[in-house]
């Protein structure tokens, strides 16, 4: 039996793999590329609400911009809804943190199915060689420069093929992953998750007085990815098509999770206890459901010199608070097309050896900064002033950091790769420093029995303090980042400790001056 050659193998034609190979094949046309994927069709997938770094990816580096206005919708950012303890409040009685602007850089609330199924399309037509409902099995990867090998088998028949670089796009199958013992268990972040497609939700753009509609300015409620929140757990509301909304719960497991909310009965008399969530669910019809017991997980090693590597779920997962799934797909993809590339311009093994461990470094500190989002923080969540607080950190350090850095492709140079790697620890001290200072306000406020009070009657622009929100994507010399870096910081501080009834103090400089 001939033995099938590809230049590149992708395993999974979901999101991650689809996305991949229509960026080798615009960036390196002349390499054969295949799909493999083991379902014969496309169905509905968790994680529809992408971010800012993924949706400059999508535009910029796929040329997808057209598409996705077409066929998906125009995310109106994050919004945040809080409640009473008793989970008793009304909607628009509900403190809000949202945009009441368009977004000056765009992301988008997915339809997976159709899109996974429009990008198999348009990389088949792009010359991809697509096997639907084809099990990859048998892998042997090759410790030198021989080909990898592995066996395709569908329902008709079993073939062979071999490839130079094999990729691992199978989303939480993690093929290479679990044959070569990647995968790292995440005990520190224990959350699981449920969730559900839904009809004839109610419409946030029509729901309540005209007061409660001019609050957000015009702009779309419907169009954000709305959090419900409570102390360990947030429901999401996220629209997938005009007819279809996305509703989910997000848990920490020593929060209360019971196993009966993977179950519709269980799922759907939870999401009854909350007032406000339920007013939008009143005549909605739960289409299907699907959950994660356990949703973190890390990994020894997401790109091999030997040419390999995952991308996606294949590799890690942290949170979905923040929508954070796709930007690392953006990252992995853009660094496995990086090494493909140098390798076919004719770099040296010592030149692709420094690169990969470069870049495998750099995830990794990736997924221990998006760690640092979420562990230990989940009790906040109750809180529209703890909450806020968070926010008012993380987002501005956000475009600060990753989306400024993404859209400049700075992370494809090598010595700006190199110093983020170093000072890598100066980073994630100030985060873990943020942190701790978020669970002592949290602290103080359920000592003084102010978890609550600013739960009613209080709006938030999600850009209130971000003048500078334009200028993301625009060089800076080193002293220019750094007093805006310390800007975010020494307002983070200045907040919190408002919140302590305290002046700034000592940890706030000890922060400041690590990271000069």
């Amino acid at each position: 039996m001939a033995t099938h050659h590809l230049d590149i193998a992708i395993l999974g034609a979901g999101l991650a793999g689809n996305l991949l190979a229509r960026q080798l094949r615009q960036t390196l046309p002349h390499l054969k590329v295949g799909l493999f994927e083991k379902s014969d069709t496309t169905s509905f997938k968790v994680g529809e609400s992408t971010v800012e770094v993924t949706g400059n990816y999508l535009i910029r580096r796929l040329g997808l911009g057209n598409y996705l206005r077409e066929h998906h919708i125009l995310k109106n950012g994050l919004r945040f809804f809080f409640d009473q303890e008793d989970r008793q409040a009304s909607l628009i009685d509900m403190s809000e943190i949202g945009g009441i602007a368009t977004p000056i850089h765009p992301s988008y609330q997915l339809d997976r199915s159709r899109l996974e199924t429009d990008l198999q399309r348009m990389n088949q037509e792009d010359g991809v060689e697509l096997h639907v409902g084809s099990r990859v099995c048998d892998i042997q990867l090759s410790a030198d420069s021989t080909p990898h090998q592995f066996s395709v088998e569908t329902a008709s028949k079993k073939w062979n093929a071999q490839c130079r670089w094999l990729i691992d796009a199978s989303g939480r199958s993690s093929l290479l992953a679990k044959q070569e013992n990647l995968r790292i268990p995440e005990p520190r972040h224990t959350v699981a998750a449920v969730w559900g497609r839904f009809k004839n939700v109610a419409n946030l753009d029509t729901f309540g007085p005209e007061t409660f509609r001019q609050r957000v300015n015009g702009t779309s409620r419907r169009e954000s990815t709305t959090h419900f929140c409570y102390p360990g757990y947030w429901i999401w509301f996220i629209p997938i098509s005009q007819d279809i909304v996305s509703v989910g719960i997000v848990m920490e497991r020593t929060a209360g999770w019971q196993e009966v909310f993977r179950k519709a009965e269980g799922f759907l008399d939870f999401l009854k206890r909350h007032h406000a969530a339920w007013s939008l669910l009143r005549e909605a019809e739960l289409l299907d459901l699907g959950s994660f017991q356990h949703l973190p997980y890390g990994t020894r090693q997401y790109f091999s010199h030997n040419r390999w590597g995952l991308t996606g779920e294949s590799a890690v997962f942290t949170d979905p608070f923040y929508s954070p799934g796709s930007d690392f797909i953006a990252l992995e993809n853009d660094f496995l097309t990086n090494f493909i590339r140098h390798e076919e311009e004719g770099a040296s093994t010592q030149h692709l050896h420094h690169l990969v461990n470069l870049s495998n470094a750099y995830m990794q500190f990736r997924y221990e900064a998006s760690m640092h989002l979420y562990h230990n923080l989940y009790s906040l969540f109750g809180s529209y002033e703890l909450l806020k607080l968070k926010f008012q950190l993380d987002l501005p350090l956000y475009y600060h950091l990753w989306l400024s850095e993404f859209m400049q492709d700075l992370h494809l140079n090598e010595e700006f790769l190199a110093n983020q790697v170093q000072e890598q620890q100066q980073v994630l001290y100030s985060l873990s420093t943020f942190s701790q200072l978020f669970q002592k306000v949290e602290r103080h406020l359920q000592k003084t029995k102010a978890v609550y009070r600013g739960n009613l009657g209080n709006f938030t622009d999600a850009l209130e303090g971000i003048g500078w929100v334009r200028e993301i994507g625009q060089p800076l010399d080193s002293e220019q980042s750094l007093t805006r870096l310390r800007g975010i910081f020494h307002r983070g501080y200045e907040q919190a400790n408002d919140l302590l009834g305290i002046r700034a103090a000592e940890p706030m400089r000890q922060t400041l001056s690590s990271i000069s």
